[in-house]
C-alpha cells in the first residue's frame, strides 16, 4: 500500500503523529494530480480516437500531436469568469461539482492502480465504497439541476436521476453476482479467482450488463440524454462554466476511468497475464476498455428517455437478476 511507504520513509525524521500528518498530506497530493491527469489525457484521447472515427485529425496545433490542447483548455477555463442566473440556490449550485471532483479523488485513491500494492489507501471491501461514491451520483445531479433554478436543467436533473437509479440497481447485481464468484468484495480477491480463468467467458451476459449499466450509471454516451444538447441545452449543467464546469468533467473522466478498470478488475483479469510484467497487462487492457467505450459515443444512436428507462426494467435489470440467481444456484 502507497501509504505504508510514505510513512516508512517520513517516520525516520519524525514522530507518529506528524508522519500519520504528512503521509496523509502526500497521498492527497498524489490522488489530486492522478484526478487531473485523467482528464487531461482522456479528454486528448477522447477527441483524437473520435476525429479519426470521422476522418478528421483532432487537436494538431497545441504541443505535439496536440497533446497540450486540453491544458489550454484546461487553463482557459480557470480564466474564465464564474457567471450564473440571479436566483440560483448557492449551496446546492456550488456544492455540486466540489463533490463531484471529491468523489472522484476518493475513488481514485481505493481502487488498485495496476496491482495490489498500488493501492493508495487499502479499504476491505473496496469495490462496494467505489459503489457508493457510484449511488451517490443521482444526488449530485438533483442538487446541481434544483440549485440552477432553470426549468432545462431541472428536466435534465429529472431524467439524470431517473437513469442513474435504474442503471444503478443492474450494477449492484453485477457487483453481488462476481462478489459471490470470488467470495469477497475486495478487488485484490476478485482479480485473485480470476487466475485461470477470466470471469468474462463464464458470464458474458453479466459483463455485457455491466458495461451498458455503467455507461448509463456516468451519463456516457450514447447514454447521455441528461445533457443532450440538441434537446436541453446542455441539460442539468447548463449554468455551470469555468472552474464549476471543470470539476464536473474532471469527475466524468475520472468515472469513465474507474469503470473501464473494474471492467478489468472485474471480468478481463485484471493484472493477470502472460509474458509481459502484471502492470503492462492491466494498462493494456484498460486502454482497450476506454477506446470500446468512446467508440460508442460515436457509433450508436442516443435512445428516448422512456426507451432507455424500459431497457433499464425490463431487459437489464431481469438478465442481471437471473444471472445472480444461477450463480447462486451453481457456486453454493
Amino acid at each position: 500500500m502507497i501509504i505504508n511507504f510514505f510513512y516508512t520513509i517520513v517516520r525516520e525524521f519524525f514522530s507518529v503523529r506528524v508522519s500519520i500528518l504528512l503521509s496523509v498530506i502526500i497521498l492527497f497530493i498524489i490522488a489530486l494530480i492522478l484526478t487531473v491527469a485523467a482528464p487531461l489525457i482522456l479528454g486528448w484521447v477522447d477527441r483524437k480516437f473520435a476525429a479519426r472515427m470521422q476522418s478528421r485529425y483532432g487537436p494538431m496545433y497545441v504541443g505535439k500531436f496536440g497533446l497540450l490542447q486540453n491544458v489550454a483548455d484546461f487553463i482557459k477555463l480557470l480564466g474564465k469568469d464564474v457567471l450564473s442566473n440571479a436566483y440560483v440556490d448557492g449551496l446546492a449550485f456550488n456544492i455540486a461539482p466540489l463533490l463531484s471532483s471529491a468523489f472522484a479523488v476518493a475513488m481514485i485513491s481505493i481502487i488498485p492502480l495496476g496491482s495490489a500494492s498500488l493501492e493508495i489507501i487499502n479499504l476491505p471491501y473496496n469495490l462496494l465504497f467505489i459503489y457508493i461514491f457510484m449511488a451517490l451520483s443521482p444526488l449530485l445531479v438533483m442538487l446541481g439541476g434544483w440549485g440552477e433554478n432553470n426549468k432545462f436543467a431541472l428536466l435534465g436533473a429529472f431524467r439524470g436521476t431517473a437513469q442513474m437509479i435504474t442503471y444503478e440497481l443492474s450494477v449492484l447485481v453485477v457487483f453481488m453476482s462476481i462478489a459471490f464468484v470470488s467470495g469477497s468484495f475486495d478487488i485484490s480477491a476478485i482479480v485473485l479467482s480470476q487466475s485461470m480463468v477470466w470471469n468474462a467467458v463464464y458470464f458474458p451476459v453479466l459483463f455485457l450488463v455491466f458495461i451498458i449499466g455503467s455507461l448509463a450509471v456516468i451519463e456516457r454516451a450514447p447514454f447521455d440524454m441528461p445533457e443532450s444538447s440538441q434537446e436541453l441545452q446542455a441539460g442539468w449543467r447548463i449554468e455551470y462554466s469555468g472552474l464549476r464546469y471543470g470539476l464536473l468533467i474532471v469527475g466524468d473522466y475520472v468515472k469513465l476511468l474507474v469503470i473501464s478498470m473494474l471492467a478489468v478488475y472485474l471480468f478481463l483479469g485484471g493484472w493477470n497475464g502472460p509474458l509481459l510484467p502484471p502492470l503492462a497487462w492491466f494498462w493494456i487492457k484498460t486502454a482497450i476498455v476506454i477506446l470500446v467505450l468512446m467508440s460508442f459515443r460515436w457509433s450508436l444512436n442516443r435512445p428516448r428517455i422512456d426507451q432507455l428507462l424500459d431497457i433499464g426494467w425490463k431487459w437489464l435489470l431481469p438478465l442481471g437478476v437471473l444471472n445472480l440467481v444461477a450463480v447462486m444456484v451453481l457456486w453454493a
